[in-house]
């Protein structure tokens, strides 16, 4: 059982974001399975000169349990293949405009899903509830690695939740301009997590 770990406890909500297929790992030392609360968020937020928007994924697709692998026998907890892949056609902006924008912003036709892969994870201190982790993220068909703090807390669930903040430019990502270029997508944007999962 997860609870026979308490160090562990608090890594597997980590996990539990990103992992949706794992596979490929020699000789795991932990194994377990988890479900995402049909109330959990993944917002991508940014601002134009004139306003801001907000993209809301659906993860009514995560209700499957997801499996998680890993092995802690390392500095970091090292992973092999964990990735948790976002359909863009499943992030909701608020209205048929801004989402068949944001669909072209990700260029949507050419590269259909948004990519988070989990690479590592440090090992959880007891005096914390932050986590550090190491991801690559996928965008239009660029990869980009990033170093991130994690915030985890375990009651009856197990929660996760934190802010990535991005660029544009780092994925070669240019928003279409409207109303004659008048209106400008700004660079940095923002994705904020929170998370939460049971054991199944």
């Amino acid at each position: 059982m997860l609870t026979s770990y308490p160090h562990i406890t608090k890594l597997i909500g980590v996990i539990g974001i990103f992992m949706l297929m794992s596979y490929g790992v020699s000789d795991p030392e932990r194994r377990t399975k988890v479900r995402v609360a049909g109330d959990s968020e993944v917002v991508i937020s940014g601002t134009t000169n004139v306003n801001q928007f907000t993209c809301k994924y659906n993860l009514e697709e995560m209700e499957l349990p997801i499996r998680l692998v890993y092995d802690d026998k390392k500095e970091h907890i090292l992973f092999n293949n964990a990735s948790l892949r976002l359909a863009n056609d499943c992030f909701d902006c608020g209205g048929r405009a801004i989402n068949k924008d944001f669909k072209e912003l990700l260029q949507t036709e050419a590269y259909p899903q948004v990519e988070m892969k989990l690479l590592y994870v440090d090992p959880p201190q007891k005096e914390t509830s932050e986590v550090g982790v190491g991801m690559e993220i996928k965008i239009a068909g660029v990869a980009r690695r990033y170093n991130a703090t994690l915030n985890c807390n375990v009651d009856n669930k197990i929660t996760v939740n934190g802010i990535l903040e991005l660029k544009l430019s780092d994925f070669n990502l240019q928003a279409p301009k409207k109303m004659l270029g008048m209106i400008k997508v700004d660079d940095e944007i923002v994705v904020s997590l929170a998370i939460k999962m049971n054991e199944v």
